[in-house]
Order: C-alpha cells, then sequence, then structure tokens
C-alpha cells in the first residue's frame, strides 16, 4: 500500500483521485489518499468532504505530525500560483512528492519529465520533450515534439501544442487552446480556445483568434 495525502481539495482534486481510481484498477497498485491538506483548513479538521470518505487533515502545517519519508503528497491544485505556493510551504515541512499518470497517458521513452506530475486519460508526450517539476495536464491534451515546458504549468482539457513551442513556468493553459511553436512567458495566462500564432511575453494574457495581448488585473491563476 502507497499512502498519500492530497495538497489540495477542490475540484482538481476529485479529478486527481478518479484517476488514482483508475491506476489502482488497472495496474493492480493500491494508492491510498489518507487525507486532505490545504491552507486554512484547520477550521475542517477531521470532516468528510466531496462525499469521498477522506477527511481533512488541516493546515499545511498538520504535516509535521506525519511520517513523511513513508508518506508522499499529491500536488492537487490546478492553478499554477497557488500550487507553487503549496508545494514550497510543504517541503519546509520535508513533504516528497509522487506523480500520479491515468493509464492511458502515452508519454515518448524520449521525453523527460520533472517531480510532481500530474496528467488525466489520454495526455500524448512526444518525443523530444523536456516537462518541469509539478506539470498538470487535464484529459487530451498534448505535448509536441522537442517541446520545453516549465515548472507549475498547468494545461486544461484538449489544449494542443507545436512541436518546438516553448513554454515558461507558472503559465495556464485554458481548454481547448492550441499554441504554435511559439513562446509562452512565465506566468502568462491562455484563454480558452486561443489560438497562439505568436510569442506572448511574461505575465500577459492571449486569448482570441488569432491572440492578442492584454494586461493581466489580478493574478488569479
Amino acid at each position: 500500500m502507497k499512502q498519500i495525502i492530497m495538497l489540495g481539495a477542490g475540484g482538481f482534486a476529485l479529478e486527481v483521485l478518479d484517476t488514482i481510481d483508475a491506476i489502482n484498477k488497472h495496474s493492480g497498485e493500491n494508492i491510498t489518499p489518507i487525507g486532505f491538506v490545504y491552507e486554512g483548513a484547520d477550521k475542517d479538521k477531521g470532516k468528510l468532504i466531496h462525499d469521498t470518505g477522506i477527511p481533512v487533515l488541516g493546515d499545511i502545517s498538520c504535516l509535521q505530525e506525519y511520517d513523511l519519508d513513508q508518506i508522499h503528497l499529491v500536488a492537487a491544485v490546478g492553478r499554477p500560483a497557488w500550487r507553487r505556493k503549496m508545494v514550497e510551504k510543504a517541503k519546509k515541512s520535508g513533504a516528497k512528492f509522487t506523480s500520479v499518470i491515468h493509464p492511458t497517458v502515452t508519454i515518448s521513452k524520449r521525453a523527460k519529465i520533472g517531480e510532481g506530475a500530474i496528467m488525466m486519460r489520454y495526455v500524448n508526450i512526444q518525443a523530444g520533450a523536456v516537462i518541469g517539476d509539478f506539470f498538470t495536464a487535464d484529459d487530451f491534451a498534448g505535448i509536441g515534439h522537442n517541446m520545453i515546458v516549465g515548472d507549475f504549468v498547468h494545461m486544461c482539457p484538449r489544449v494542443g501544442t507545436e512541436g518546438g513551442a516553448v513554454i515558461g513556468n507558472d503559465v495556464f493553459v485554458g481548454i481547448r487552446a492550441t499554441i504554435l511553436s511559439c513562446k509562452i512567458g512565465d506566468g502568462a495566462v491562455i484563454g480558452a480556445c486561443a489560438l497562439i500564432t505568436r510569442d506572448v511575453p511574461p505575465n500577459m494574457l492571449a486569448k482570441g483568434l488569432p491572440a492578442k495581448h492584454y494586461d493581466l488585473k489580478e493574478k488569479n491563476y
């Protein structure tokens, strides 16, 4: 049995639980989530949430109560900025992270992927791709050949990318967006269904067909 703690408890965490169920069913593994941890969770400590039967353990500080050599964490937080913040706090407690990869995911043996990845159904990682730490990708997202992807990147369902694209750190890519062979700067947000035909500067919003660039008024992602 491999015990894990879920870092995060929102909708994305529920998707991760479904992925863990699929892994257990198809691979014979026994990955067992023992609880949820998130910021401000002390008020919910002990509560069973989302009809999962899995309790809230408390705030991130509660990790000090667990044997983190034996229990690993899963960074089940969709938004890059929030995921980075929580992972960095958890690591100060000595937390180690594991990846959760659906059995239907296709990863080239010539691709490289960092720690703490989460990939949902039918994600496709092509040859030569280099992906950083704490990458998350939802159903049917694709990474083209020889792409470079930074740390804490999140791709929503059915994102398409062209080989050779470069995506920086902390980038959020909305549902059905298409990224051609462009460079996406750190902290950028790509809108749903956007077509990216030119480089996107850091910390900008790109949306539309083809995409135009806008200032990010608030960093919600």
